[in-house]
């Protein structure tokens, strides 16, 4: 099984499937499986968007590209998606319409559900296993979306923080195995103290699963060992223009390529093609 990797989309999920596409036209290599760390930027109706997404779209339009490409059909976003047979499945993060998630969320009794027009794009609930049966492999995968609410945080129950029963399901998968685990978020205190959350820090300290996956932090790309000894740790860039870049080009660090033929044959890799170089807000559309 062949899984590609990104994170912080934030819009940008056409490219995302775009890149798959590419990849697998350079490499011959087929991807099974896309799996985005949050912060998807879920927004089908504009009117609903938080003021960081508002900030950042008044200068770089792809920030409303479910609206744009994955609310309602279009044309543009059909030909790519023709042209490959993977799905996309992420976490919540904290820049997407929670309101609109949840009410979908309420409506499926699945550990995952799509939240487009295509049903190309899935949602995994927060602390409900799933497994993808895909290429005769089979992976296990945790999700935990949102973020935690730092300390001194007087609102705990805003939509962006992990609500009580999502912390309620990750508390009752503590017997489960599982593969991989993914995540907005970081653990507790892994940036700085009082930041980060408590059940990634839980999940990853009773069931070091064989890697996880995260983003959120703003951070470049980071691959290290946990603290359980045992977890890879990939906190993977934001997938976004690089600003200090003068052509603008991807940040390095955002995309990335797991193969998983089981727990004892694995591995992942940072994509970090010449031809990656290639897209710019100017040219992505015509690539």
């Amino acid at each position: 099984m062949n899984i590609a990797i990104f994170a912080d989309v934030h819009g940008r999920i056409l490219l995302a499937f775009k890149l798959v596409e590419r990849y697998q036209r350079e490499t011959g290599e087929h991807i099974d499986l896309i799996i985005q760390c949050g912060d998807m930027g879920i927004y089908p109706d504009v009117t609903k968007l938080d003021k960081a997404t508002i900030r950042h779209a008044e200068t770089d339009g792809t920030e409303l590209g479910f609206h744009e490409h994955f609310a309602e059909r279009n044309a543009e976003a059909e030909e790519v998606l023709l042209k490959l047979d993977c799905n996309l499945v992420c976490v919540r993060g904290n820049h997407e319409d929670h309101e609109y998630l949840d009410r979908l969320e309420a409506d499926s009794a699945s550990s995952i559900f799509p939240v487009d027009v295509y049903e190309r794009v899935y949602v995994m609930q927060t602390g409900r296993l799933h497994e993808f049966s895909l290429a005769g492999d089979r992976l296990r995968v945790l999700g935990i979306g949102r973020v935690g609410p730092p300390d001194g945080e007087s609102d705990a129950r805003k939509p962006k923080y992990i609500q009580q029963y999502e912390s309620d399901h990750v508390l009752s998968c503590r017997d489960s195995e599982f593969d991989i685990l993914i995540t907005h978020d970081a653990r507790r205190d892994f940036i700085r103290s009082g930041i980060g959350m408590e059940e990634i820090s839980l999940v990853l300290d009773q069931h070091k699963p064989a890697y996880h996956f995260f983003g959120h932090t703003g951070e470049p790309f980071q691959r290290l060992v946990d603290h359980n000894g045992v977890t890879i740790c990939s906190k993977l860039s934001d997938f976004e223009w690089d600003e200090v870049d003068r052509g603008k080009r991807l940040k390095s660090g955002c995309f990335g390529i797991l193969r998983w033929r089981g727990a004892d044959d694995n591995q992942f890799e940072v994509v970090d093609a010449a031809w990656l170089k290639e897209y710019t807000p100017h040219t992505w559309r015509y690539i």
